[in-house]
């Protein structure tokens, strides 16, 4: 064939394609980001005039196809809105990429809010507290858990040693936790009192968490101290995923968009310890993990999205001395999201979780208890440019039974129904005041009958574009132990009473926060004189200051978090008011981070004085029984010794012929302290025992494959 031939061909392909080019829809496309921060932001862009609008993606990143090609050189209206930052207009040539600016506007939704970015986007909120994705990646001692994260923030005093959160000064079951807008009541693998370890999130599919220490939205309810909001990633606009392999097991994870704008999320992971055991030379108990999730988004019509969720979590353990122990947990979802304009967003959600675990000892005890719920949720947003308005309504009908003998079926079962309203409104009532006020009402068809009222008020004040003064102050009730309220139907639900004043300082390169706070309990149960019943007699308080230091340079990243705290609690078997059991007097915790072009090495020094615990003074022979009887001493008057913990780890990043491989090392407790949670008694308390972390010195080895 001749050139010349060749030569027509190209130009006839030429042609095609400008023909083709001619037929396609006109487009306005560009990215949102911070304007400070030049972050990306998840922001939502709307057409008005032509009645269209689409979220943009983790990356900032938007695209709005034109039903019609409109006049040439004709410009079109858009407008760009996110909660806490300003709404911009903007008019956009079709085809011309817009890059769109958007400026803070501290819109105190919660008192404190800490992001960790685990996702594509870099997305952060007005806060000086603030984790970004490597954060947590590369923060010794995690694992990459978004629990174990949370530790270094201002106002959670929990041991490093337990995932579960101790929020300033508060119990354990203080702290709600919501995945997706699911309320998770069950969020550890393995679950006792300070000694929670693993939760149930995989951190490869969480896109962010917000973690609330006080004055929390309305739209949050039936919790003390502290609420842990977590966001499993969502619309993908390209694929990703990775396969990581550990002595610890294999984890796994997939998105990838799908055919008309849905989205596929999912992960699988296995965990067995005989290796670790191995490595770590630590025999004796074993334990074997399981765990899945599945997110599929799917858009209908310009306005609606549907999404479908599940999440499966599967443990279990088991000692040399014949205890076992295992727990089943997980939840299915179905949610409808619609944006009919761009002022307006609703969003309804159904959800059913389930929890199962069995605790045995071969001829002792063996124990199974079980724990579902079913919960229907409907919220809306309303943006009326000066006020932005959030209301809503969830309820939940919730089932629990527990067989403490599975021979003879000794069981105890209890069903209630929870409903609760809320509404907020955040508004600018001063040039440089902000204010959120908010209400929400609940009731529970055990205990005492009749509705709960909590308001609740925040402010913030703009001292200067890098510093805000905060003010927060409300009330927030927990119904508590259903078994409880179902042996006295006039328990009322227990009340806390939050203050807090706070002073952020951000910068492009440095984070500072100063809290002070109070917070006041009322209503706690307390065991009556008899001990054959229950009343609203308990009481008490927690008070401290908190301080948050973080720093980020070209070669170093530094991060320090100081908490002080004095609490005490009537409540329980405990009539006086005593120090609390919850109450770690000082904590501190810094972490020096050193970043390669290819690699990272990161040093973690965690200080906390023990808790406070009852001393047995002596034991006296009881001569009708023929056996011992301790006597202990005032409530929680001594303390265990105080705990001390060194971590390091790191990541490197190398290149298997075209394929990134990362290589990354923990070592945890690297001095091997040896940690009291606990003290235990022999039958006859003649001997006292020393029960010490599951975290002993111990070295964790990885690789993972990132592919897309």
């Amino acid at each position: 064939m001749s050139s010349r031939f060749f030569l027509g061909l190209a130009s006839l392909l030429f042609l095609a394609s400008l023909a083709i080019g001619g037929q396609e829809r006109a487009v306005i496309e560009g990215r949102v980001f911070d304007k400070e921060t030049r972050s990306p932001l998840p922001a939502y862009i709307s057409l008005p005039e032509l009645g269209r609008g689409v979220s943009a993606g983790p990356d900032g990143r938007f695209r709005i196809a034109l039903e019609n090609r409109p006049t040439p050189g004709a410009r079109v209206k858009v407008v760009a809105w996110l909660i806490g930052f300003k709404k911009i207009e903007v008019e956009a040539l079709p085809g011309e990429p817009l890059s769109l600016a958007l400026e803070l506007e501290p819109l105190p939704a919660r008192e404190i809010v800490v992001s960790a970015d685990s996702g594509l986007g870099e997305d952060k909120p007005q806060a000086a507290v603030t984790l970004d994705r490597m954060d947590v990646y590369r923060m010794p001692g995690t694992a990459a858990d978004p629990l174990y994260a949370s530790h270094v923030l201002p106002g959670v005093n929990s041991p490093p040693d337990a995932s579960s959160l101790l929020i300033r000064g508060g119990a354990p079951d203080e702290t709600a936790y919501h995945f997706d807008g699911v309320e998770i009541i069950h969020p550890f693998l393995s679950q006792s009192l300070h000694e929670s370890y693993f939760s149930i999130f995989d951190n490869q599919v969480v896109e962010d968490f917000n973690v609330s220490t006080s004055g929390f939205s309305p739209k949050f309810g039936d919790a003390l101290s502290g609420v842990m909001d977590i966001t499993a990633k969502d619309a993908l606009f390209k694929g990703e995923g990775g396969l990581g392999l550990s002595v610890f097991g294999l984890n796994s994870y997939l998105g990838t968009p799908l055919a008309g704008g849905a989205t596929l999320i999912g992960s699988l992971n296995f965990g067995r310890s005989e290796l670790l055991s191995v490595l770590n030379g630590d025999d004796g108990q074993s334990f074997a993990t399981g765990n899945s999730f599945g997110k599929l988004v799917i858009p209908v019509g310009r306005a609606h999205t549907v999404r479908l969720m599940g999440l499966y979590d599967r443990y279990r353990f088991s000692q040399e001395d014949g205890f076992r122990a295992g727990s089943e947990n997980g939840f299915a979802a179905l949610s409808l999201t619609s944006t009919p304009s761009s002022t307006f967003l609703a969003r309804l959600l159904l959800s059913r979780t389930f929890y199962g675990a069995s605790y045995r000892q071969e001829g002792v005890f063996d124990t199974t208890l079980s724990d579902r719920a079913w919960q229907g949720r409907l919220e809306a947003v309303l943006d009326l440019d000066r006020h932005f308005l959030e209301a809503g309504v969830d309820v939940m009908s919730r089932g629990q039974n527990v067989s403490w003998d599975a021979e003879t079926e000794d069981d105890e079962l209890v069903r209630a129904g929870r409903r609760a309203v809320y509404v907020s409104d955040k508004f600018r009532a001063l040039d440089k005041l902000y204010v959120t006020a908010g209400l929400r009402l609940s009731s529970l068809s055990l205990g005492r009958p009749g509705w709960k009222t909590d308001p609740r008020v925040s402010l913030a004040y703009l001292l200067t574009k890098k510093d805000t003064l905060r003010i927060s102050t409300g009330v927030h009730s927990q119904y508590g132990d259903h078994f409880t309220l179902a042996q006295d139907g006039s328990l009322r639900p227990r009340s806390a009473y939050h203050a807090s004043l706070s002073y952020d300082r951000s910068t492009d390169d440095a984070s500072l926060r100063l809290t002070a706070y109070g917070k006041e309990y009322r209503s706690l149960f307390l065991e009556d004189e008899t001990g054959a019943g229950w009343n609203n007699g308990g009481r008490g308080f927690a008070r401290g200051v908190e301080i948050f230091i973080k720093r980020r340079g070209r070669k170093f990243d530094v991060l320090g978090v100081y908490n002080s705290l004095s609490s005490k609690r009537m409540e329980g078997d405990v009539s006086v008011l005593a120090p609390s059991p919850y109450e770690i007097s000082h904590s501190l915790t810094a972490i020096v981070t050193l970043k390669g072009s290819r690699s990272s090495l990161g040093v973690r020094y965690s200080y906390a004085t023990g808790r406070p615990y009852t001393p047995l003074e002596e034991r006296v022979w009881d001569e009708t029984g023929e056996f011992y009887r301790p006597l202990w001493g005032e409530p929680y008057s001594s303390r265990y010794p105080s705990y001390r913990r060194c971590d390091i780890n790191g990541t490197w990043n190398l290149t298997l012929g075209r394929r990134m491989v990362i290589l990354y090392f923990g070592v945890t407790n690297l001095f091997n302290a040896r940690n009291i949670l606990r003290y235990e008694y022999s039958a006859d308390y003649s001997v006292r025992n020393n029960s010490a972390s599951i975290f002993g010195r111990s070295l964790f080895l990885g690789l993972y494959f990132p592919f897309f």
